[in-house]
């Protein structure tokens, strides 16, 4: 399994019914967004931290090689397209 395959299933699995988009950057780094209806309510800082924090307990030192993920609920997402 991939890095990326990594990183989506741990999101999946700690993240119910989140929906994970990445890509690969240059570097080899990750980024993307993720877009889950439990956001709903956080911070932007408070929903890194839940991210980082699952990532590290689960990938170890390969989670170095994921940046930027943005955070989203399904209406933040929803309004976006609408604009």
């Amino acid at each position: 399994m991939d890095l990326k395959d990594k990183v989506e299933k741990v999101i999946t699995s700690e993240f119910p019914r989140a929906v994970v988009s990445l890509q690969l950057m240059d570097g080899g780094r990750f980024a993307g967004r993720v877009v889950w209806d439990g956001f709903k309510g956080k911070n932007d800082i408070t929903r890194q931290q839940m991210l980082r924090k699952v990532l590290r307990k689960k990938l170890g030192v390969e989670a170095v090689q994921v940046g930027i993920l943005l955070t989203y609920t399904p209406r933040e997402v929803e309004v976006m397209s609408a604009a």
